[in-house]
């Protein structure tokens, strides 16, 4: 049950359709013979966009969130997993990385189970979330992406469903009450953007 995180619960579900993107800036233009140089910044951020499930008993949660933290405001969202990284992984648990910054592969040790290429990781030193490139059961290396923000070095790693990023509400997002049938709360469309 992923979507908007608060006291220990999830206040509002995410439904489909929904997207998680990459948002990594890109500089690119074509050149008198077609070609096309492109470079890449380090910057990256993940963005979703979706709809929340419609409320109606508990709806005060959601509205207060919207309501104070407005689009300045951390929203914590529970991480939606990839649903092919969910039936691949089975059951997976603990973990800590360590690496340093800047690389793009870490090694995990006290972790059981699978972990699949395009999990969300968090690591507890801090509040960027992460992406594994490869396969990983049990103990070893994994890739990651983007690389690594903050060294870690025996750092505990949540993944699986258990990974809480920092998000804002983007500026298209109402904040405040829009009310479907009379009693069922629905915002519409929400678009979060990582706190990095």
């Amino acid at each position: 049950m992923y979507g908007i995180y608060e006291s220990g619960q999830v206040i509002a579900r995410f439904v489909a359709p929904m997207g998680v993107k990459s948002n990594v800036p890109v500089f690119a233009s074509d050149t008198l013979s077609l070609s096309r140089p492109t470079s890449a910044r380090t910057a990256q951020r993940w963005e979703i966009e979706t709809r929340l499930e419609p409320l109606s008993f508990n709806a005060q949660d959601l509205f207060v969130n919207l309501v104070v933290n407005g689009y300045t405001g951390v929203v914590q969202v529970l991480m939606p997993q990839n649903y092919g990284a969910i039936q691949a992984r089975g059951t997976t648990s603990g973990g800590t990385g360590s690496g340093g910054v800047d690389a793009t592969t870490i090694t995990i040790s006290g972790m059981s189970g699978l972990m699949p290429k395009g999990t969300f990781v968090r690591f507890s030193n801090h509040n960027k979330v992460y992406m594994t490139t490869s396969d990983r059961s049990g103990n070893g290396s994994v890739g990651i992406f983007p690389a690594l923000r903050t060294s870690i070095s025996g750092t505990a790693m949540d993944n699986g469903d258990d990974v809480l990023g920092n998000f804002r509400y983007d500026f298209d997002t109402v904040t405040g009450m829009s009310f479907t049938d009379g009693v069922l709360q629905d915002v519409g469309i929400v678009k979060l953007v990582e706190d990095v």
